[in-house]
């Protein structure tokens, strides 16, 4: 038995809960993998797994084992890691994952100049408006929007961007300009489907912040897809500005009520903790926040980073 790649193996089935799961990601069978946990289990003569039918569990002696292993891991990445900063050259895998929308229009080429700055990367983006378990899916750098949730994890603030409430000029001629929030209930609204706030939006104007009441009448799940229909006079909605600036630029959106909008979001690059930092993030990170402060509506900073 080969102790340390089964050590690997126990690791990832461990952190994504099944063995199917963990064989695709390591390009194994899950014979295979079921084969290394069984013989780690023979040679520590210790039952690492709960097993049923769904998922596997840690037993009490695999979650001791597991905290161990992962140490010894990270350590031999460190060494490796040590070793390597004699080269200039980046190997290895990234796994980054961001938010749908941003991804496709902006995040995806500052990934793609990153490959071909790194040719020996292997690069994954993954794009997903969800918040991904960055240890169970193997994730290496996530960005993430607004307010983080309490975690082990270390987020570092690399921007912030306005949003703003946009329409056609057509709808706009068709239907009249809304003077204040309270006139939005009698205009068509455009929203995203899992807005939290239902047919309420959240503003903060002269006097503070204030609930406007809505009427949605084109929802969808997708930022591309609520900008051409705002495109297409269906409505007022709410924008991020580095989504919308050049429909504001060639005017085919135009803003309404401009002393009013969505409180500002920052913009998060996220990583698990860890005593290191590989060399492929720290180079990713640099290269992002370089690369973020040439978006349009997008208001960089350099914020330590920090626990969340």
């Amino acid at each position: 038995m080969d102790r340390f790649a089964a050590m690997k193996t126990f690791v990832r089935v461990a952190e994504l809960g099944t063995l199917s799961a963990a064989a695709r990601e390591l390009g194994l069978t899950q014979p295979a993998v079921s084969q290394q946990v069984a013989a780690l289990e023979r040679h520590l003569d210790v039952r690492l797994f709960h097993r049923s039918t769904r998922q596997l569990a840690l037993t009490e002696g695999g979650e001791t084992y597991y905290q161990h292993a992962r140490q010894i891991l990270q350590a031999v990445d460190e060494a490796e890691e040590s070793a390597g900063e004699l080269s200039t050259t980046l190997r290895g895998n990234l796994r980054v994952h961001g938010p749908v929308g941003f991804g496709q229009m902006h995040l995806s080429p500052i990934i793609i100049e990153f490959q071909r700055l790194h040719p020996d990367l292997t690069i994954e983006l993954v794009l997903d408006d969800r918040f991904a378990d960055l240890i169970a899916e193997g994730v290496d750098v996530a960005i993430r929007f607004g307010d983080l949730k309490s975690s082990d994890l270390i987020a570092r603030k690399l921007a912030t961007f306005e949003r703003i409430l946009v329409a056609s000029p057509d709808y706009i001629a068709a239907h009249g300009t809304p003077r204040t929030p309270d006139d939005l209930i009698q205009h068509r609204y455009i929203r995203f489907s899992w807005s939290p706030q239902g047919e309420s939006i959240p503003l903060i104007g002269p006097h503070g912040p204030l609930v406007a009441q809505i009427r949605s009448t084109f929802l969808a799940n997708n930022a591309f897809v609520l900008n051409e229909a705002l495109c297409a006079s269906l409505g007022i909605g709410g924008a991020q500005v580095p989504l919308v600036q050049s429909l504001l630029d060639s005017a085919k959106l135009i803003r309404i009520l401009p002393d009013y909008a969505y409180a500002p979001m920052d913009v998060h690059v996220v990583y698990a903790t860890a005593r290191f930092l590989p060399r492929k993030v720290r180079a990713f990170i640099d290269h992002l926040a370089t690369s973020l402060q040439a978006i349009p509506g997008l208001r960089t900073n350099r914020i330590p980073e920090k626990n969340v």
